[in-house]
């Protein structure tokens, strides 16, 4: 055992208070011809010591043809507080909508004031299905985030707990290949791995091995051909250590990356790795550009995947370059190779944007 080692310690904590307002735009008909910039309001309510409304333009905020807007104001007089919101629709009988909703990242909320970063905007056919009874609600669930605590300084003795080590051991195991049982041939490329491993972690792994028909399957050597070899080895990386392969973009330029996230992707769906789907399709949201939309809509139609088809829908709809996006390769490549319902979206997106 080692020697414990005497330290001091101090805390910075943060406390948070959450809460949810539900804003009922009842006679919604009487409203939806409001000008532009013009809003309806909800009652002041509270959270985390602090009172706020909801607003809501039928219209936008400012001239947005097919728009409307919504926003969180902090009315309490002379304030300032740092808040996140998350807004979606209900009906009526207070059934969550389908959709994931609009996330407004924390920021700070002044009085009487409002930002262009704390408003969302959606289009009214998105809201057209939860108008029932004549009557649009919007639920609002805020965070408020108070101001920093810092603890007194007292001294401690004692061992810190070491990290785990799980994933570096896997990982060297999957390295040295020591007790592998079976070989992946993927184009040439040989990859060594352990079935028992594979199977936990895949359920279509698990059943070649281990289900019905795995005596067709007791080969030792395995042949890929619909997989790259550096696709296979980040699969398996991932599998073993459950993180992405570290490096494995290093040489890679931005459009070779994308297109390595998006493969991986793919292979997660193919053997039904739905964290390492999921991690692909968040960083392909996060890494949206001007020229890389266009491409990256049309491969998560393909694929199904909503958050992402949604996500870059509202890049394009929120984005001040819609021309560019326009005159991009991705774009341009769509038109020629795929000239289908995507082209179409984002010619009517363009045209939603012009005023």
């Amino acid at each position: 055992m080692g020697t414990p080692k005497s330290a001091t310690t101090s805390t910075c904590s943060v406390e948070v208070d959450q809460g949810t307002h539900l804003f009922h735009v009842a006679n919604y008909r009487l409203h939806e011809d409001l000008a532009p910039g013009r809003s309806v309001r909800s009652a002041p309510f509270s959270v985390g010591g602090y009172d706020w409304a909801v607003r809501f333009y039928p219209n936008g905020v400012e001239k947005e043809e097919g728009s409307a807007s919504m926003l969180l104001e902090l009315v309490t007089k002379n304030a300032t507080a740092r808040a996140s919101c998350h807004f979606r629709l209900l009906h009526r009988a207070g059934a969550a909508a389908s959709s994931s909703g609009w996330q407004v990242s924390l920021q700070e909320y002044r009085s009487d004031s409002t930002s262009e970063s704390a408003t969302v905007r959606a289009f009214k056919t998105k809201l057209a299905p939860y108008i029932q009874d004549d009557c649009l609600t919007i639920e609002c669930a805020i965070t408020v985030v108070q101001k920093p605590k810092v603890s007194e300084t007292k001294e401690v003795i004692g061992f810190g707990e070491p990290s785990s080590e799980l994933s570096e051991h896997l990982e060297l195991l999957l390295d040295e290949k020591q007790g592998a049982d079976v070989t992946f041939d993927v184009q040439g490329e040989a990859f060594a791995a352990h079935k028992i491993i594979l199977a936990v972690r895949s359920p279509v792994f698990k059943d070649k091995f281990f289900g019905p028909e795995r005596g067709s399957s007791a080969q030792s050597i395995i042949i890929i051909d619909d997989m790259q070899p550096a696709t296979f080895r980040a699969l398996l990386h991932f599998i073993y250590t459950d993180s992405l392969l570290e490096g494995m973009d290093r040489d890679l330029g931005e459009e070779s990356r994308q297109e390595m996230i998006r493969r991986l992707l793919v292979a997660a769906g193919q053997y039904e790795i739905q964290r390492l789907k999921l991690m692909c399709e968040d960083i392909l949201c996060r890494s949206l550009t001007v020229g890389n939309v266009a491409t990256t809509l049309a491969f998560a139609n393909e694929q199904g995947l909503c958050i992402l088809k949604d996500t870059c829908l509202e890049f394009i709809a929120s984005s001040n370059n819609i021309k560019f996006i326009m005159a991009s390769k991705g774009y341009e490549h769509l038109k020629r190779t795929r000239p289908s319902v995507f082209v179409e979206a984002l010619e009517k997106l363009g045209k939603l944007r012009k005023t």
